[in-house]
C-alpha cells in the first residue's frame, strides 16, 4: 500500500508540473518553465536540463528504459519532454527544442510499446512533432 500510495502522489505531482509548466509557457515566461522543467528531470532522471539538451537521444532512452517506469510515469515524462521542447522553442533556443522533440518522439515509441492502448491524441501530438522537425 505505501507504494502505490507514494505512486499516486508522485503522478499528482508531476501533473502540476505540467499544468505549471503551461502557464507559465502560455503567460509568456518560458524560463520559469524550464526551472520547473529543471527540477523535475533532476528529481526524476538526476540529470539536469543543460545535460538533458547535449545528452544523445539513444542515450536518454536508454536512461528511461533502465528506470523502467509505468506507462502512466512515461505518459507524463513524455509530456514533460514536450512541454520543455515548448518552452525552449519560445525562449529562442531552437536547437535546444529540437533536441527535446526528438526525445520526446522516441518516448512516445517507449510508450506506445509498454501501453498497447490506441490513443488518437497521442498519435495526432506524434504527427505534429514530426512537422516541428521537418
Amino acid at each position: 500500500m505505501p507504494t502505490e500510495d507514494y505512486l499516486l502522489k508522485y503522478l499528482e505531482k508531476l501533473s502540476r508540473v505540467i499544468a505549471a509548466m503551461l502557464g507559465f509557457r502560455d503567460s509568456g515566461f518560458p524560463e520559469d518553465a524550464l526551472k520547473m522543467a529543471d527540477s523535475t528531470y533532476r528529481e526524476l532522471l538526476n540529470f539536469d536540463l543543460k545535460e538533458l539538451s547535449i545528452e544523445p537521444t539513444e542515450k536518454f532512452i536508454e536512461t528511461v528504459r533502465k528506470a523502467n517506469y509505468s506507462a502512466s510515469i512515461l505518459d507524463l515524462l513524455v509530456q514533460l519532454t514536450y512541454e520543455t521542447a515548448n518552452a525552449l522553442e519560445q525562449n529562442h533556443q531552437p536547437a535546444e527544442a529540437n533536441g527535446f522533440y526528438e526525445k520526446t518522439l522516441e518516448l512516445y515509441s517507449l510508450l506506445n510499446e509498454k501501453d498497447k492502448t490506441f490513443s488518437f491524441e497521442r498519435e495526432m501530438r506524434i504527427g505534429e512533432i514530426k512537422q516541428k522537425l521537418l
